[in-house]
């Protein structure tokens, strides 16, 4: 016969979870807070809200370039890098750099650095290079200037160059045959090497990374070995509109890197180029639910074959050219924050430093992570539920979608991860935090409690045991984060 202690009923009637933070188990975090999006008004769109005290708060440390304001399209465009493909390819003034410029300058001013995407711009042009030869001279030019300062360039060096966007986007982002991708691709990195072969390069930024077989992935592999190519990074897209799991991360990466592997690719690197809860402009959530995923997965992703991931999008979601507003913004149109943007900073605070050992967690939203960074140990815990709808059992592992293009809706579908029944949330509604082998034993620390509400408590006063260990219960309702913050 099983004897449950009164302690464990108490713990099971209120749902309360125990986590443990072990600060004498260290490791590193991989680097993968980088950002997509417009860091503020700039040339030809003054309407973007100015996005980089919230980057510098979170502690973005790259962005991935934007395509209205830094891209290079095939034909004349005059926003373009190259607005006119008539004009003297070595005269600087053939050139359009001031709008790119000054986006690149706006994520130097935070610290940040800028993974540069070379695509054309959507949706005005997504046609192929008519010419290669001419086509290289461009982007060589157009690298010498970001890496080396030609034509005034940035005092800062670019040493990022992603190939492509989304070229598996049905007819949306790339409109000419995967060969012409692959040609574009070799003009590419000859021209990147021309300039500086220690440069890194990479691609394509595949957006549907789970369909075998296909041009974009097994194809694009195979040109590049056949080609002697180099790709530092193989860069693909993902986000949970289908699926609304947090875990999908680990299990694309894991058949990405199997994928890279099995081509001969073992030293290339997996780059997760954006990444949100929601991205299909029909889908929606409360901000809480989107917030709360966004912590969840920030700290999942920590635990992939992922090496470097952006969040998509780090910005209002305002979208000129389609019409809408992007679901996978931060705040409001006019950048006010809300739970999204808090959920981005409290992330970009606790995944810093040096990784600490946690226990107690799960696969199912409820996920933490801890850090010390200096003199301060932190402590980030998120409780993402999953909708009903994510619950329920799928017909087959496929998400179809429309996206619309003007009077235009196009249809799309992609493969997604099998199923998860543990995605059911245990319905935790509060946690313990037990932290362990803390550095300040016998003493005081103060403790601040931050939640993505913008609910705050404390700092106050809480005293370390002797052997350095110290407990604290919080609450912790569905669709919630909080960060907890020990100064001593």
């Amino acid at each position: 016969m099983s004897h449950t202690s009164p302690a464990a009923t108490a713990a099971s009637r209120t749902r309360t979870r125990t986590l443990v933070v072990d600060a004498d188990d260290e490791s590193t975090f991989r680097p993968l807070n980088g950002v997509g999006g417009v860091p503020g008004p700039v040339k030809g769109y003054p309407q973007f809200p100015d996005m980089t005290p919230l980057w510098r708060e979170a502690g973005v440390t790259v962005v991935r370039s934007f395509d209205w304001v830094s891209r290079l399209d095939t034909r004349d465009n005059p926003t373009s890098l190259f607005p006119d493909w008539s004009a003297d390819v070595d005269d600087p003034t053939s050139y359009n750099f001031a709008a790119t410029d000054q986006w690149v300058e706006a994520v130097h001013a935070i610290g940040a650095e800028v993974m540069f995407t070379v695509a054309s711009s959507i949706p005005s042009n997504k046609l192929p290079a008519q010419d290669l030869e001419v086509y290289g001279q461009v982007v060589e030019h157009i690298v010498r200037h970001y890496s080396q300062g030609w034509a005034g360039g940035p005092a800062k060096p670019l040493r990022i160059y992603e190939f492509g966007d989304q070229p598996d986007f049905g007819p949306l982002h790339f409109a000419g045959r995967p060969d012409e991708f692959c040609a574009m691709y070799r003009a590419f990195c000859e021209a990147v090497r021309r300039v500086d072969a220690s440069l890194t390069v990479g691609g394509p930024a595949t957006a549907f990374p789970l369909e075998a077989d296909a041009p974009y992935r097994e194809g694009f592999l195979t040109f590049v070995r056949e080609n002697d190519l180099p790709l530092d990074f193989f860069s693909f897209l993902w986000f949970t509109d289908g699926s609304r799991d947090p875990l999908d991360y680990r299990y694309v990466s894991r058949e990405l890197r199997a994928l890279l592997d099995r081509h001969g690719f073992t030293d290339t690197e997996l780059t997760l180029s954006y990444w949100n809860y929601l991205a299909v402009p029909s889908s929606s959530a409360p901000a809480a639910e989107k917030g709360a995923f966004q912590a969840a997965t920030a700290i999942y992703l920590q635990d992939t074959l992922i090496d470097h991931a952006f969040f998509f999008r780090a910005d209002s979601g305002r979208d000129p050219h389609y019409g809408f507003v992007d679901p996978g913004g931060v705040g409001d149109v006019d950048g006010n924050p809300d739970e999204r943007s808090r959920a981005l900073v409290l992330a970009g605070r606790a995944l810093t430093g040096r990784r600490l050992a946690v226990s107690g967690g799960d696969e199912s939203g409820l996920a933490c992570a801890a850090s010390r960074d200096g003199d301060r140990v932190r402590v980030l815990v998120a409780n993402y539920v999953a909708p009903d709808s994510a619950l329920t059992e799928r017909e087959e592992d496929r998400f179809t979608f429309r996206i619309p293009i003007g009077e235009q809706r196009i249809e799309l579908g992609l493969t997604l991860p099998p199923q998860r029944s543990d995605l059911a949330s245990a319905g935790v509604e509060s946690v313990r935090i037990e932290l362990r082998a803390l550095p300040w034993a016998k003493r005081e620390v103060n403790v601040a409690i931050t939640s993505m509400t913008r609910a705050t408590e404390g700092p106050r006063a809480v005293s370390v045991s002797e052997e350095g260990s110290l407990q604290l219960d919080i609450a912790l309702a569905p669709q919630s984060v909080v960060l907890v913050e020990l100064t001593g």
